[in-house]
Order: structure tokens, then sequence, then C-alpha cells
């Protein structure tokens, strides 16, 4: 699984924790509108229950005054006004009519007064116009609406009563009339229109609604669906995607509904600007962390990762790798040093190799141009013998082997040869020690496609004098050396050689191994320097591999990498 960028890291934490903030503003933001809407009902209903209670007051202080009025000794003289003089009957009448204009100015709510006669022709009334006689009196409050059966244009609560207020009457009546004016409620409806958010409404279903202003028949008609016949209550409802809050209270008296209603997107507003901001902080919050995120992948993190690559790849031997210097002061020291410390390192390195190629060269061309003398005083006193007994064969033959071996190993000027040429040096080689000793027998068997491929000088040879110095040379009887190759399919190119010398334990044929890589002389110092070219020339699994012979000896495996040419 790929990790993720620190960049990637740091935006995923501003945005888990932006999540999260969102996700408890949220929470808050819930909470918040139900504290608000909760706050909203409370306080609806409570300006509805004063509202209420001063109107009921309102009410009770006329009730009252109509009490007081009607057991007035200056009303009760109306009785008998027929047996008064004229200007009794105009005293009496004034001091009424001065009671009713004084209550009328004192009275909170507009209101009219009158006072019918007994007579029936005779009124005493705060109207400018004197109103009928009364077909119908009405001892609770009775809504009179605008209309033909009005005798003035404004509706009005009407009441009366009748003298004596309580007990049987005696005699003729007195009937007092009070109008309360609907004019006088919408000013109770305007004071809780105040706040320029609600609307408020006088209803009874029997009758035309009391408004202030507007229209209000969506909320009359949600009213009548939930009853609202509980002394107070409160219902929700939704119009063109608005939420409305309607509360009510019952009147007493007057058995009329005071209705508000509040719209709740209006009274929350605020909250939801808050929020839209809250949310338009939280964006810009979030910009500004990728800015900064982004800020620090650049500045930070990107040189980082160069420098992380720069070691990696200078770890993986590429000495050639350079940073390219940032402007920060601070990563500008680190990779400046670490490009000096890289050139220095790769000019050391460059050194020390160009050095261990020249030593490799020297040691090659060194062991192409040595010529044991013992071998060449053998061969020679072997050429001197054979001519004694005129055995010219002999001395033919060991003529031209011994003269292309030696033409062969001379040519120090030549690094690499093929396998063909390899392997007739290695015949000539063989065909010298079999004429010299008569036991020495040998066998090559090399593919053809084998013997074009290229390969360093001496790589099979010193395999071969090893067997016989080290092998051949210690028995008794027949020596034999097996010369083979072979191409596997993973493209591996293998030479054995074999002989059937001496058996080699388990523990010294490790310790053979391991003197191959070690870079000290020893007795296999030829075979360690073809393992050693081997590796150094081709790559992978290349170089010698030691085992037991099923000959009895030593078999040693010439391995290396080559495309087949």
């Amino acid at each position: 699984m790929k990790q993720l960028s620190l960049f990637q890291k740091m935006v995923a934490s501003i945005v888990l924790l932006l999540l999260l903030v969102m996700a408890l503003y949220t929470y808050f933001y819930y909470v918040s509108e139900q504290v608000v809407r909760e706050e909203v009902h409370s306080r609806n209903l409570s300006r509805l229950e004063v509202t209420m209670n001063r109107l009921e007051a309102d009410i009770w202080q006329l009730s009252q005054f109509l009490i007081a009025l009607s057991i007035d000794s200056d009303v009760d003289k109306l009785r008998n006004i027929e047996l008064m003089s004229p200007y009794e009957a105009v005293v009496n009448k004034d001091a009424v009519q001065q009671k009713l204009l004084l209550y009328q100015q004192l009275s909170n709510m507009l209101v009219d007064v009158s006072v019918y006669l007994p007579d029936g022709e005779r009124t005493i009334s705060t109207m400018p116009q004197v109103p009928e006689q009364p077909r119908a009196l009405s001892p609770s409050w009775t809504y009179v609406d605008a209309g033909p059966h009005n005798d003035h244009a404004k509706p009005y609560f009407i009441q009366h009563f009748q003298y004596p207020s309580q007990g049987k009457p005696v005699g003729n009546n007195v009937v007092i009339e009070a109008r309360l004016y609907a004019e006088s409620i919408r000013a109770h409806l305007l004071s809780l229109e105040s706040s320029g958010e609600e609307t408020a409404l006088f209803y009874n279903k029997d009758h035309h609604a009391i408004v202030s202003a507007g229209n209000h028949e969506a909320v009359i008609e949600k009213f009548n669906q939930h009853g609202g016949n509980q002394r107070e209550g409160m219902f929700t409802y939704e119009e063109d995607d608005n939420e409305y809050v309607v509360t009510y209270v019952q009147s007493p008296s007057l058995g009329w509904a005071l209705i508000d209603v509040v719209p709740m997107e209006k009274v929350l507003e605020p909250i939801k600007t808050t929020r839209l901001w809250f949310y338009v902080t939280v964006a810009m919050l979030l910009l500004f962390g990728v800015a900064a995120a982004w800020l620090l992948y650049t500045q930070i993190h990107r040189p980082i990762d160069r420098l992380k690559d720069g070691i990696l790849a200078f770890k993986g031997a590429d000495y050639s790798v350079r940073m390219k210097v940032p402007k920060q002061k601070e990563f500008a020291i680190a990779m400046n040093g670490f490009n000096e410390m890289a050139e220095q390192i790769q000019t050391l390195i460059e050194q020390v190799l160009a050095e261990k190629i020249r030593s490799q060269e020297a040691s090659l061309k060194l062991l192409q141009a040595q010529i044991d003398p013992h071998f060449l005083y053998n061969c020679l006193f072997y050429i001197k013998n054979m001519a004694k007994v005129n055995n010219t064969n002999a001395v033919e033959a060991m003529a031209l082997h011994l003269g292309d071996y030696f033409r062969y190993r001379v040519k120090v000027e030549e690094e690499k040869t093929t396998i063909a040429e390899e392997i007739n040096l290695v015949e000539n080689f063989l065909a010298i020690h079999a004429l010299r000793k008569r036991r020495l027998h040998y066998d090559i068997a090399v593919p053809d496609e084998m013997k074009t491929i290229t390969i360093p000088r001496l790589i099979i040879q010193p395999i071969v004098e090893n067997a016989i110095v080290h092998a051949i040379e210690n028995i008794e009887g027949d020596g034999y050396i097996q010369i083979t190759g072979e191409i596997s399919g993973d493209n591996i190119c293998r030479l054995t050689v074999e002989n059937n010398g001496p058996k080699l334990g388990v523990g010294k044929l490790n310790q053979l191994q391991r003197m191959l890589e070690e870079d000290v002389l020893s007795e296999s110092y030829g075979m360690r320097n073809v393992h050693q070219r081997l590796r150094q020339t081709f790559a992978g699994r290349s170089g010698l591999v030691l085992s037991e012979s099923e000959l009895g000896g030593l078999k040693v495996e010439i391995l290396f990498e080559q495309e087949v040419v």
C-alpha cells in the first residue's frame, strides 16, 4: 500500500480537524436552535398572557364602572324622571352625562356608554349620535360586526346592565349599555407587533378576525384545524417553505382568542447568519490550511525528500548524484555539504577503482608474461632426450605445442578472447603435459555455440594447471581431466573442469571457497585471480564454484552470465 506524503497527511489532518469542529458546531447549532425555539414559545406565551391580562383588566374595569353606574344615585333618579320638574330632569341628566364622559376620558380603551331611560324615548350617551333603544339585551359581551345590523360604522363588543343589577327589578328599569370598539383591541395587537417580526390577531370562529393589518386567512385556517379549544396553546405550520409558530390565549370575558404568529426564519436569522459566517470561516481556514500545508510541503518536505533520494541513490552506488540547491539557507547548507561530500567520495572511488584496474591489468599481464622456469626446463629437457633417441615425432609435437602455448601467453596487449582460443591454449597445455607424462589423459567437450563467446584471457588454463599441480601429480596411476561446457536456460554459461585427484573433504572445499573471496597470497592465487576477474567482468552469480567431482577429485565450475552471440 502506497504511503501518504507529508502534504497529504497534513491536508487530511486539517480536514479531519475541521470536520470535527463542524460536527461540534452543528450539534451546538442544533442545541441553540432548540433553546431559541423553546425561548420563543415561552416568551410568546408570556407576552400573550401579559397582553391578555391587560385587556382583561381593562374589560373588568369597564364592567365595574357599569356596575357602579347602575347603582349610582343619579342613575337611580332617572327611574322617576317623569316626576321631576324640567329643571331637575335637565340637571340630573347632565350629572349622569358628565360621569359618562369622565369615565370615557379616563378609560384605557375606546368605549361608549349609553343610559336608556325607562320611557324608551330618552337616552343619555357619550356617542355623538344617540343610539336607538336596544331590542334585545346582552348580559354578556357580544360582538357586533360592521354591517346592516350595526348602527355604527365601527365593529364593537356590547354589554347591557339593568337597575337593580341584582335581584328582581322594582318598577321601571334603567338600561346601561357599554360599547367596546375593535380599535381598542387593535391597540393591544399593535403592542404585540412592536418588534416588527410578529403579527397578531383577535379571533372568534363565528366572526371576522380583528387584525391590525394584512391577510391572515392561512393562520385562521391552521388555527381552526388545530382546534384552539384550550385555554392557551401553541402549534407550528409551514407555508412557502417558511415555518411559523402560532401561540394563542383565550379571553375568558370575550370568548375570543388572542393569536400571535412568529416567523421562525426571522427569529433564527441571526443564528443562521452566524452559521453562514462560521462555514465561510471554516472554508477560509481550510484554504489557509491547505496553503500552509502546501508551503510546508514545498519548502520543507520536498527538500528533505530530495535529500533522502540523494542519500538512497548514493547508497545504491550512484556516486554521480548531485542535488539542486534550494533558496532556503538551512537546506542550501545541507545540500551543498552533500554535493561536496559526494564529489569528494566519487573522486576517491574513481581513483581507487582506477588504481585497482591498473593493478588487475598489471597482475593479468604478469600472469600472462610469467614463464614457469621448471615447466620450460622440463619441456626443453624432453625435447633433448627425444632428439637423442631420434624420436622426431615427439620432438616436433612438443615444439609445436610449446610454441603455440607461449605465443598465446605472451600476447599481453589483449585482455579479451573467445572460449575457442582459451580451449586451444588448454589443449596445447594438456598436450605438453601428456607428452611428458604418459599417464595423463584428458577430454574436452565444449558446444560450438559457446566457443564464440567473449571472455577474459587466461580463465580456464589456471584452473587446469591447478588440477595438474595439486591433484594429478599427487596420485599414483593414470590421471584424468575432463572439461565440459553448457548454457543453461537462465542464460548462465558454465565451463566445468574436473579431475580424478585426491578426494577433498567438505571442510577443505569450504576453506578453498572462502579463499577465493580473500585478498591474500596463497597457493590458490591463480584461481582467486580468475574468480575476482569474473566477478568484475560479469554480473549476477558469476565466479568459481567448488564442489566434489564424481571422478573423485575437485570440480571447478566457471560461471558467467553472458548473452550468446
